[in-house]
């Protein structure tokens, strides 16, 4: 009987402990939250990356335009295919 109680009070102590460290200022509550800080900072640093490559695709996208219409005003100048007249066939 006295072995049953011991036991009893271990397992009524053992529950008090996870108890404690379940509530919001324990041990895993913090735990958690110290991996949810870190997951966060990831990810921000994640979307820097992205805001980064988006930027730069737009500034390629920008210079790949301009040398478009440049090849195009140096085609039409070597070709003289802008003096033509267009086709009124519409």
């Amino acid at each position: 009987m006295n072995q049953l109680r011991r036991q009893l009070a271990n397992a009524a102590e053992r529950i008090k402990t996870l108890e404690l460290d379940m509530e919001p200022d324990g041990r895993i509550s913090e735990g958690f939250a110290a991996m949810e800080n870190h997951i966060d900072k990831q990810f921000e640093m994640v979307n820097m990356r992205f805001d980064r490559i988006d930027s730069r695709f737009d500034r390629l996208e920008q210079q790949f335009n301009r040398l478009q219409a440049k090849m195009e005003v140096i085609l039409e100048a070597i070709t003289g295919l802008g003096d033509l007249p267009e086709d009124e066939t519409n």
